[in-house]
């Protein structure tokens, strides 16, 4: 492993650094706010972060989640439906952040965060204790002041690349972020699946235009075969793998202990970068 410390990075770019002085990868787990229920989603995050996690990911459900896939799309549904909300979302980091250490990257499309106000929004994030965001509909070349908004706000902006990201789409993207570059692995919807062939070349050549961290997801399981990322990523996003298990289980403490389970795990995996 190689990565160096960005300027940029804040408290999810001193993750990554903890992590490659221990020699593996970071670990980035993701859960849906709200899900199963409000009160539960909150015993989950602490258990997560408990359990090694060196990020957490949190998704704000929305209505629309057009990049997830089924079991994201339901846990999103089963959070809504408990009344899962973008200030609920909030108030959640800042209950985490008074027991935890563990920097909170949110999830999110812009539709809850203009109807919440820009401006707001960013001021209420870095309040709460939120590292940074993911605005995963939102290209780096659009929208300018909003991006200027929550960067100047203190918070990290993630931005995402693909297998097929052109050169100069991919210069956009490094552009605009800070924190960590999102590999996406594969095409498609998050989920499991095969990695495309081309990921491995797609991390050499965020390494050439940037001194950010590299984290793969979309896909990502305990199978994966991380050999060919190795000395390329300095880190693994795990989120249907994480919530899969919690769907098809009834009970409420098994779910929670099954995912201290999947944490261990995922965190140990990562020791293949």
């Amino acid at each position: 492993m190689s990565a160096e410390a960005p300027d940029r990075a804040r408290g999810t770019g001193r993750a990554f650094e903890a992590a490659r002085r221990e020699g593996r990868g970071a670990f980035i787990g993701y859960l849906t706010s709200g899900f199963p229920t409000l009160r539960e989603s909150d015993r989950l995050v602490h258990a997560a972060c408990e359990a090694g996690a060196d990020v957490l990911e949190l998704g704000v459900p929305f209505s629309d989640p057009v990049a997830d896939g089924p079991v994201i799309q339901r846990t999103t549904q089963a959070a809504l439906e408990q009344g899962a909300t973008l200030a609920g979302v909030l108030r959640q980091v800042e209950r985490l952040r008074a027991a935890h250490p563990t920097p909170v990257v949110l999830m999110s499309y812009l539709n809850p965060i203009h109807r919440y106000g820009i401006d707001r929004f960013a001021s209420a994030a870095a309040s709460a204790g939120v590292d940074g965001l993911i605005l995963i509909d939102l290209p780096p070349d659009e929208d300018s002041d909003t991006w200027e908004t929550l960067a100047g706000a203190g918070l990290d902006t993630i931005t995402l690349a693909t297998p097929t990201t052109s050169p100069e789409r991919l210069a956009a993207i490094a552009a605009r972020a800070g924190g960590f570059l999102y590999i996406v692995a594969r095409l498609g919807v998050t989920g499991s699946g095969g990695a495309d062939t081309a990921t491995a070349s797609l991390l050499d050549r965020c390494r050439a235009i940037s001194p950010l961290p590299r984290a793969i997801g979309f896909g990502i399981t305990l199978e994966s075969d991380l050999a060919p990322y190795r000395g390329k990523a300095e880190g693994i996003i795990v989120g249907s793998g994480l919530l899969q298990p919690m769907l098809d289980e009834p009970d409420a403490a098994t779910r929670e202990r099954n995912l201290r389970a999947q944490v261990t795990a995922f965190r140990e995996k990562a020791k293949e970068l």
